[in-house]
């Protein structure tokens, strides 16, 4: 079963006294515990709570939005006593941009592993697909197809590189165990190997992000994902590939599905 996972970095709390926090935390089995006694100890409430991944020597870098309507000392106070603790390095307190409402400032450039990212919500990306294929028809659609190969090219060579790291080496294990993990991590849908082989195969993906904006057109919507799909199989297998969507959710069907082929 999945999940929806709000990426978040910004929270709404009409009325609320909001602050954030970005420090460095020990690795040490009791240091997040000693941060949430003094919080609780101080009427403090963590609404949200990330940490990156990557280590600084001994340290983790952690990004926290709290709310300290209740609280009895000053924000300035709380970073002291956290740091009290030897467990915390306080970097910056981040003052919400309106009461109620705080955005995550310190954080840039947002990176996914060693690569820079950006966030496009559904808002603009809806947009940007289906004013290509409005304003150019098939020729954008061609478009996003190809963009789409370019893309895939460069995510495929980020999966083999993931994979050898981990002892991984045979291409159809590469595709079928990291990207079509790595493509559902990065929002575009979810995937299931239905046949994959040296010469092609057949891929279905569920909730595809491009398709659900197509909903009811009656056709194949996934140029762009095609081409995502074809170029990440290009760079792990090293030959050019080709595809046609044989099922599409905007035509009522409820999985996509990818006829790939060696060209």
């Amino acid at each position: 079963m999945n999940y929806p996972f709000d990426l978040g970095r910004f929270l709404i709390r009409p009325g609320r006294v909001l602050c954030g926090l970005a420090y460095y935390l020990r690795l040490e089995p009791d240091a997040l515990a000693l941060v949430i006694c003094e919080s609780t100890k101080h009427k403090i409430v963590p609404l949200y709570f990330t940490s990156s991944p990557v280590p600084y020597g001994d340290e983790v870098l952690i990004l926290t939005f709290l709310d300290v309507t209740d609280s009895d000392i000053p924000i300035e106070q709380f970073v002291s006593k956290l740091a009290a603790t030897g467990m915390v390095r306080a970097l910056k307190i981040i003052e919400p941009v309106a009461t109620g409402l705080i955005i995550d400032t310190v954080s840039h450039p947002i990176m996914a592993g060693r690569n820079r990212a950006i966030i496009f919500r559904d808002l603009a990306y809806r947009g940007f697909i289906t004013g290509i294929k409005k304003q150019f028809g098939s020729g954008g659609e061609a478009f996003l197809y190809y963009e789409g190969i370019e893309a895939g090219l460069g995510f495929g060579k980020l999966h083999v590189e993931a994979a050898e790291a981990v002892g991984l080496k045979d291409p159809v294990e590469v595709f079928k165990r990291v990207s079509t993990a790595m493509i559902q991590w990065a929002g575009f849908g979810r995937l299931e190997t239905l046949e994959l082989g040296p010469s092609g195969g057949r891929i279905a993906v569920y909730d595809s992000f491009e398709c659900e904006a197509g909903r009811g057109e009656g056709r194949p919507c996934g140029a762009f994902l095609k081409g995502v799909i074809v170029g990440v199989l290009g760079s792990i297998f090293g030959k050019d590939f080709q595809a046609e969507e044989k099922e599409c959710i905007a035509m009522n069907q409820p999985r996509c599905v990818f006829e790939i082929t060696e060209k």
